[in-house]
């Protein structure tokens, strides 16, 4: 299955209303006519969060391999309505380099933005084996210990959501000066954050992914992230 037939349809979301989007030139051709006019909303059928951009450039997006497929299509387009001159078809020295970031990052993914920043995410939906519920075993001991469910009336889990992995986070680096330049937009879905340093959001990732990856240390962060009184324990020295 290619990326395309995987997401047979979208919802393009506008001052202009919505709008259904079939393919990846449709989305590329939406964004560069209605991004002119204001930032845009793109989520699946369901309802849920997609990608947003901030006019005609990609701000966030939940699936990486499609954010590649769009940007062929899209990053011509933009160029002609930006007025630049020359499109630079091989991957820059940054692309190239968070390219292989990523691959020890995984399944959190770092980025360009478009705007000057870069983001990491960790969008749930899109984990695939061996990363499905990734880290979601700590979220359900901590439900338990404190006489919860691990999952609702309707299967859902009632801990592990993208706020909460954004409190985790927090905790971890409550003690380092750099949790002060990462600014954060998480959703039930997903974990995002931050930052026009890139250096910085990849040190954090590393020292957070190395902490997800050990499940005591994990149990841990969660504990102390998502129990009352959090802020009298210290965080990790990272």
């Amino acid at each position: 299955m290619s990326i395309e037939e995987k997401y047979p349809l979208l919802i393009g979301h506008s001052d202009q209303g919505s709008q259904e989007l079939h393919s990846i030139q449709e989305v590329a051709d939406f964004i560069c006519s209605q991004g002119l006019e204001s930032d845009l909303l793109i989520t699946q059928e369901d309802g849920s969060y997609f990608l947003n951009t901030f006019g005609i450039y990609i701000d966030r997006i939940a699936d990486m391999e499609y954010r590649e497929a769009l940007l062929k299509a899209l990053i011509p387009m933009q160029m002609e309505l930006d007025g630049t001159m020359v499109v630079d078809e091989e991957p820059s020295p940054e692309d190239k380099r968070l390219k292989e970031v990523n691959k020890r990052l995984e399944p959190f993914e770092l980025y360009q933005c478009g705007n000057g920043k870069y983001g990491l995410s960790l969008p749930f939906s899109f984990l695939q084996e061996p990363y499905e519920d990734y880290g979601q075993a700590a979220f359900n001991r901590f439900a338990e210990e404190h006489g919860e469910e691990a999952k609702n009336s309707f299967g859902l889990y009632t801990h592990g959501n993208g706020y909460e992995w954004e409190k985790v986070f927090q905790t971890a680096f409550q003690d380092d000066a750099g949790l002060g330049r990462i600014s954060f937009d998480s959703e039930a879905g997903g974990f995002y954050c931050y930052c026009p340093d890139a250096a910085l959001l990849e040190r954090m990732g590393m020292a957070f992914k190395a902490i997800c990856d050990d499940p005591d240390q994990l149990q841990e962060m969660v504990n102390r992230a998502l129990s009352d009184g959090q802020d009298e324990t210290p965080g990790m020295q990272l």
